[in-house]
């Protein structure tokens, strides 16, 4: 259906037909134009009035600019199906794009604008998402999902800390930046969780797909052994974090991914690249929680390298992931990816292994390696998937089905 017939039909223009379309294309699009005032400092490019050091502003738009509005696309999709309500469209759902885009633009005038103004209409965006969301998923049909639920609300909770934090509100000794390393550790989370639903639908494609007769088996009790070390990870890395005891906690966690991912369908099914995203986020976050915990222990590896593996790596690459599969799956198409997407999965792999090496490796090219060089990577990755999607997510699903 066009987009003429399906106004003549009622039905709302197809980027508003459901919270994926619009939220997937837009943090595509904006997630390179997050890195621009912390490289331009870098570099002695750029110096913006913007009410907050770089570092935090980069740190807050990374995570709720960009994963905010993924995370929203996502949870307004899913949760319909889950809950069995009818989905945000249309209006309400372009309302809801107009705040995003009104946080977005506060905050790159935040130097000019009151504090306060700024985080309420940035806030004023995640509330209104939960207060969508939650009630659907404390319904019967949806209470099977509710962890999703109070994942997005701590993580809601944290970026409410932050404002407080940076409007010197927050009793305690915890600051913006440790708000920042919470609501990043609680992705972390949410990817285990969600990988729980994810990882058995498209594996049983893939292998399917493969030719592979293997009978995939996946045990609850690995899955929920990977996501409980993750919470204890979570605590212990606010508490203390960089403290020996954070460090053990964080190579616990990160063997309890390890052998989740043991039960993944290695071999033929990877070819599918569908499968291989999901599973290199995957692997990411293991290998970032190694590293964060081998430095805790010791001065042999630096902190940050392993909180690059798990940031630029494990939640990049899982939101890349889930624009993929959802991109395809709610606009009605098989699970083909363009081919372009090959040249994404590169790109995002070397910008993490660049953004986290270098600066331990090679630190004489700190500033090529592990600055412009990942920055670039990062940047084309997610214009180049917004580029290859763009045609999906603005035009109606070829079967005539609403969403």
């Amino acid at each position: 259906m066009t987009t003429t017939a399906a106004l003549r039909a009622g039905q709302p223009w197809p980027i508003l037909a459901y919270a994926f379309r619009p939220f997937f294309l837009l943090a595509a699009l904006y997630a390179p134009l997050t890195l621009l005032p912390w490289v331009g400092l870098l570099l002695h490019q750029v110096s913006l009035p913007l009410g907050m050091s770089p570092l935090l502003w980069h740190g807050h738009e990374m995570l709720f600019g960009f994963v905010a509005a993924a995370l929203a696309g996502f949870l307004l999709t899913a949760v319909p199906s889950w809950a069995k309500v009818e989905p945000l469209i249309g209006a309400r759902l372009a309302g809801l794009v107009a705040l995003w885009l009104a946080g977005r633009l506060a905050f790159w005038f935040a130097g000019s604008l009151p504090g306060w103004l700024v985080a309420t209409i940035n806030l004023a965006f995640s509330l209104c998402v939960l207060a969508w969301a939650l009630p659907a998923l404390l319904s019967p049909e949806g209470r099977r999902h509710l962890s999703l639920g109070t994942l997005a609300l701590l993580f809601v909770l944290a970026q409410g800390g932050f404002y407080l934090a940076w409007l010197g509100l927050l009793p305690g000794r915890l600051g913006a930046l440790d708000m920042l390393h919470l609501a990043a550790n609680l992705l972390l989370v949410m990817i285990a969780v969600t990988a729980t639903r994810i990882v058995r639908v498209v594996s049983q494609v893939a292998v399917g797909e493969s030719g592979s007769r293997r009978s995939l088996r996946f045990t609850p009790a690995r899955e929920h052994l990977a996501v409980a070390t993750l919470c204890l990870f979570v605590c212990a890395d606010l508490v203390a974090r960089g403290h020996p005891v954070s460090g053990w906690v964080a190579l616990a966690a990160a063997a309890a991914q390890a052998d989740r991912l043991s039960e993944w369908p290695w071999g033929r099914a990877m070819t599918k690249l569908y499968l291989l995203l999901l599973t290199l986020a995957y692997v990411w976050l293991m290998l970032g929680l190694a590293v964060v915990g081998v430095a805790a222990l010791g001065e042999s590896l630096p902190a940050y390298a392993g909180r690059h593996l798990l940031f630029v790596g494990a939640v990049a690459g899982a939101v890349l992931a889930v624009f993929c599969i959802a991109g395809l799956r709610h606009t009605g198409r098989p699970l083909v990816l363009p081919r372009t997407i090959w040249l994404v999965l590169a790109c995002l792999f070397l910008g993490t292994v660049a953004r986290s090496a270098v600066p331990a490796l090679w630190p004489q090219h700190y500033l090529l390696g592990s600055v412009v060089l990942p920055a670039l990577c990062w940047g084309f990755a997610f214009w180049l998937y917004a580029l290859s999607f763009a045609r999906m997510l603005l035009s109606a699903r070829p079967d005539g089905l609403p969403g």
